[in-house]
């Protein structure tokens, strides 16, 4: 057995599935080590690891139950000696679809804190987070909006505003030595057969950060998105299959492959959406069936959901648990374990190995001298500062930061007494700001 590159060795937090590792090993990098907690995952992890020419240590624990300490020396690693710390943190604390209460959820307030116990232990020389978009737009402190007055947006204190959470992290990286980059990435942009829009932050030894890395399929001159047809073509074992009602099946199998249930008949439509027919929003998700010829939609654990169907194009039933994890780029030999619904979450919930690899070797490249040039201006830049794909700005050790968006009225950028930055794309990317007070540190 061959010594792994010490210039590539990853030690992985929050592993879950191991979507992200097995992209990095594509991408050329050793796992050292796995620490996940749930025991489904820690099995599913075990699997891979014994599929590996390099041994893998995989921990079942929580992070906060790990010493950092103690693992680097286990691993047998000098502070300083570790080239890569990867892995997102839970993203419930940040999800738009849960409570949003950031360092106030117990899950985000132990596990930060213990993530960034292992940035002072192993001292690597570079960080790789994935979250959830919602991250980005985070505040260290929620605010109820039934507590929230007519003024609030625009004299909230730092820690109630959008995005706070995110500066919080950014001073404790930036404080630590690391260059940061963050912004938000679209999986189907780098091979992913998935439209899946995820945060990421990268963090680098020095003054220069690492950018995040541009598309490689769907613009001018690249290859098209890949499609559910393209993930499932060769697909050998299905493995689970989550079951639909007879009701449920009656239903999809009249809406059309691509349609939902604005494809249903008028008279089942008010019936069959409930209460949710007279809520607002796009409701695209409901009663649908999936498209051959386009990415999916994001996967998530409950496909035989009503509001997050994934529905197969011809047949009248759920994808199944293989078939989810080809749409989310997982190398066909993969397995999980547990019973079908924790299968289901497991490859849900994963970063898909495609966008893993297409990081790792953007790292890589950074990491050993290839500078790639300043990211431009995004066009979409005075519409939103998230939730659209790029970088959407960078800080360093000195203080200094850079933004790459559009500031609202109740960000935590506009309540910091900085200057109003101009978004003239010749000049935004020279534009610094300074670091601010009465933040949590």
């Amino acid at each position: 057995m061959s010594e792994p590159s010490k210039s590539r060795r990853v030690l992985s937090l929050f592993s879950g599935a191991g979507g992200l590792d097995l992209g990095l090993e594509a991408a050329g990098w050793d796992v050292l080590a796995q620490v996940e907690m749930d025991a489904d995952c820690v099995r599913t992890l075990q699997m891979q690891a014994d599929l590996r020419d390099r041994p893998t240590r995989v921990i079942g624990s929580k992070i906060e139950d790990v010493d950092p300490a103690q693992l680097r020396r286990d691993l047998g690693l000098r502070r300083g000696e570790l080239p890569l710390l990867a892995g997102g943190p839970p993203c419930q604390p940040f999800t738009t679809s849960g409570l949003r209460q950031g360092l106030q959820d117990r899950r985000a307030s132990t596990l930060f804190p213990s993530y960034l116990d292992f940035v002072d232990e192993f001292a690597p020389r570079a960080l790789l987070v994935e979250n959830v978009d919602g991250m980005l737009s985070a505040a260290l402190q929620h605010r109820p909006l039934a507590e929230r007055g007519r003024r609030w947006a625009t004299e909230a204190p730092a820690e109630e505003r959008k995005g706070s959470f995110l500066r919080w992290f950014l001073d404790e990286l930036t404080g630590r030595g690391y260059a940061v980059a963050w912004g938000v990435v679209e999986t189907a942009d780098y091979g992913v057969p998935q439209h899946r829009q995820r945060a990421i932050v990268t963090a680098v030894k020095g003054s220069r950060p690492c950018w995040l890395p541009g598309p490689s399929h769907g613009q001018p001159g690249q290859p098209g998105y890949r499609t559910l047809r393209d993930a499932l073509t060769g697909l050998e074992q299905m493995g689970p299959v989550m079951p639909l009602s007879a009701r449920k099946r009656d239903v999809y199998a009249q809406v059309p492959p691509g349609g939902n249930w604005r494809d249903l008949p008028e008279e089942l439509r008010k019936s069959t959406m409930g209460r949710a027919y007279e809520a607002t929003g796009g409701k695209s998700g409901w009663w649908r069936r999936l498209s051959w010829d386009n990415p999916t939609p994001t996967i998530l654990g409950m496909p035989d959901h009503s509001s997050t169907a994934l529905v197969h194009p011809d047949e009248v039933r759920c994808l199944s648990v293989l078939e989810c994890a080809a749409a989310q780029s997982f190398p066909p030999d993969v397995r999980f374990a547990g019973r079908p619904r924790s299968q289901y979450q497991q490859v849900g919930n994963a970063v898909p190995p495609k966008l893993g690899e297409a990081l790792g070797r953007h790292l890589d490249a950074f990491l050993t001298g290839r500078k790639s040039p300043t990211p431009p201006v995004p066009v979409w830049r005075q519409a939103s500062a998230n939730r659209r794909p790029g970088t959407h700005g960078w800080s360093r050790p000195d203080g200094t930061y850079h933004l790459n968006v559009a500031v609202r009225a109740d960000h935590v950028w506009a309540a910091t007494g900085e200057p109003t930055l101009d978004f003239d794309p010749v000049d935004l990317a020279d534009v610094t700001t300074g670091p601010i007070g009465g933040l949590a540190s």
